[in-house]
């Protein structure tokens, strides 16, 4: 007879779901940060609020890029 598992879901289909849901998210990061920055190339410079949102969405898709590249890392993929 063998043993009863307790898990719910194999390691491997575990790896999956996180790389799948962190991932997601960093790449809707990415693309959200990248629309607000491209909606705010003409706006006036000149003004610290404005400089301060594209370096924000700068930021934003940075951090974005980071994850979805450790997600695809992660999985061997890169």
């Amino acid at each position: 007879m063998s043993p009863v598992s307790t898990e719910l879901v194999s390691q491997t289909t575990f790896g999956w779901l996180l790389t799948v849901v962190t991932g997601g998210f960093a790449g809707l990061w990415f693309v959200h940060d990248f629309i607000f920055l491209a909606r705010a190339r003409n706006a006036d410079r000149s003004d610290p609020v404005v400089r301060d949102q594209q370096f924000g969405y700068v930021i934003g898709m940075v951090i974005g890029a980071i994850g979805v590249v450790g997600c695809l890392r992660y999985q061997g993929v890169l």
